[in-house]
């Protein structure tokens, strides 16, 4: 064991405030040996020790780009090390003891920075989604409760909520999740002295009634300081964490002053850099072929619906399916519906050579040809493009806002995987509703056919129309359509495919806004293309 790891635990054993009874803390101790955390070339904790008393308070303080967070996100299991460019090793035990080297799912809750709550639900359904996930049998307060113990008003959407309130929703969250462990990323970041002051009074009170163990990552010593226990450094410098003396608190601002984090002597280029960012980018490149190869072997099993809460499973399906296949996309598909269908049958008529000699004689044909056009190729190709387009920068819009806002990452310390709920309902959605709006499209197309045909040809009938326009699709004896088996095929493949591209365009990491508007628009891209292609590879089978 290091220097640094022994002075810590005497430091600890010699207590500035002795823990919690063990009958009275409901809390988890935890337990750093030997950590190291690199973050690419950068090596933000090196072998370092720490222990968090069980039911205690505890602030890890550090200077902006320290790595404060990036700790945060090892000990809620966000970052396990797996995931370049972060690598982890060492031990971080959970338990009385610390000896878990695996953290059980309900052991850590975490409070966001900018607090991660579902716009999509109401606070009271941001605490029930999280009660609904948690391991043990029982739990000792309602959501509902919950809500009322933080005065949260009942009947307002999330979004309408304050700061202030926004942050006590997601504190009620985490304790309806009921962890041992919670972690705080920031609480009072960017806000004034008074407001900070109210976060740290509703951090106190929360520890007062639940007895958890509170872990507080922050640079605002000033006002958490009343509040805390205990208070480890985050070391730039020695890239340690060191426990500081009570007696030292009053100077943590000197410590918080002390020069950055050495930085890497710089290493000349030697004239390899753009060989050196061909590897790279030709190794992403590799990388993103082998994901999404996976993703494809991978997706049928996402159809399974292995929720542990089906209620929220059904609920993202029908969520999703309202992005998908909502009204507006009802109309959008019928509009391109009456267009095509209007097209076909207009233009055809009116272009035909030496119309007066040969529509007599091509009439039937040509409405026969027209409905097997509008039915296997016209409305099916218009259709799932448009579909791609619209619903699949509708889908990559709304998980790329959950990435970006980090509930993908609250969804899984709730234990809920995003690819289990949100994929697995984007995927449902998708094949649910493409089928349904390719059905709009085409009722709408026929509809819009026959009126024109009527508005031409008022001489010949809407029984005529009937009976030539659908004469190549109805089999004697068959309830549905000629072709219907591959027109279900190909729709069913398109719209796996774009829930696919949707998803994972918009779960790719995003840093900014910008990342987010790229991402729906690289979906629409690949989402066409990919719909695209697969009508084009069923062309050369579909039809011989």
């Amino acid at each position: 064991m290091s220097k640094q790891c022994s002075k810590n635990r005497e430091s600890s054993n010699a207590g500035q405030h002795p823990p919690p009874a063990a009958s009275s803390a409901s809390g988890g101790a935890v337990e750093l040996r030997d950590v190291t955390i690199r973050a690419g070339d950068l090596t933000l904790l090196e072998g370092a020790c720490a222990r968090f008393e069980p039911g205690r308070v505890t602030l890890i303080v550090g200077c902006s780009g320290a790595g404060k967070s990036v700790l945060l996100r090892v000990l809620s299991g966000l970052i396990d090390g797996s995931q370049p460019p972060f690598a982890v090793s060492g031990h971080i035990g959970f338990g009385e003891r610390g000896e878990q080297q695996v953290a059980p799912r309900r052991s850590v809750g975490i409070v966001f920075q900018n607090f991660a709550l579902f716009d999509e639900l109401s606070p009271s359904q941001n605490v029930c989604l999280a009660a609904d996930h948690r391991s043990a049998i029982g739990v000792l307060t309602r959501p509902n409760d919950l809500l009322d113990q933080f005065n949260i008003p009942p009947g307002i959407s999330t979004s309408a909520l304050s700061g202030g309130q926004k942050q006590r929703v997601a504190i009620a969250r985490t304790l309806a999740f009921d962890p041992d462990v919670i972690l705080y990323d920031e609480p009072t970041s960017g806000l004034d002295a008074a407001t900070a002051a109210r976060v740290a009074t509703t951090i106190a009170q929360t520890h007062e009634h639940h007895l958890k163990t509170s872990i507080i990552v922050t640079h605002d010593y000033a006002v958490l300081s009343s509040i805390a226990d205990a208070i480890y450094l985050l070391d730039p410098r020695q890239r340690s964490l060191r426990l500081i003396d009570r007696s030292d608190w009053s100077r943590l601002i000197e410590f918080l002053e002390s020069p950055a984090r050495e930085e890497t002597a710089a290493v000349p280029d030697r004239g390899g850099q753009p060989f050196r960012q061909m590897a790279t980018a030709a190794g992403r490149f590799f990388e993103a072929t082998a994901n999404a190869a996976m993703t494809v072997v991978d997706s049928p099993l996402r159809l399974l619906p292995l929720w542990k809460s089906p209620r929220w499973g059904v609920r993202y399906v029908l969520h999703y399916l309202n992005l998908v296949a909502g009204p507006s996309a009802w109309l959008y598909i019928a509009i391109s519906g009456l267009i095509i269908g209007f097209v076909a049958t207009y233009f055809t008529f009116r272009f035909l050579p030496y119309a007066d000699y040969t529509e007599p004689l091509l009439i039937e044909d040509l409405l026969e040809s027209m409905g097997f056009a509008l039915y296997r190729i016209l409305v099916p190709v218009l259709a799932t493009i448009l579909i791609a387009a619209r619903s699949g920068a509708a889908v990559a819009s709304d998980i790329g806002g959950k990435t970006w806002s980090n509930q993908m990452d609250a969804l899984r310390t709730l234990g809920a995987p995003p690819q289990r709920y949100l994929l697995t309902g984007v995927l449902y959605a998708f094949l649910i509703g493409t089928p349904f709006l390719l059905a709009v499209g085409y009722a709408v197309a026929a509809a819009t056919s026959l009126f024109v045909f009527l508005a031409t040809h008022s001489s010949y009938g809407a029984m005529f129309w009937e009976l030539h326009f659908h004469r190549e699709l109805r089999l004697p004896g068959e309830l549905l359509y000629a072709g219907t088996s591959w027109l279900l095929a190909k729709t069913l493949l398109c719209a796996a495919g774009v829930g696919l591209v949707a998803y994972h365009r918009g779960a790719s990491p995003k840093s900014s806004g910008r990342d987010v508007s790229a991402g729906i628009t690289t979906a629409i891209l690949w989402a066409t293309l990919y719909v695209l292609v697969v009508h084009f590879a069923f062309s050369f089978f579909e039809f011989e």
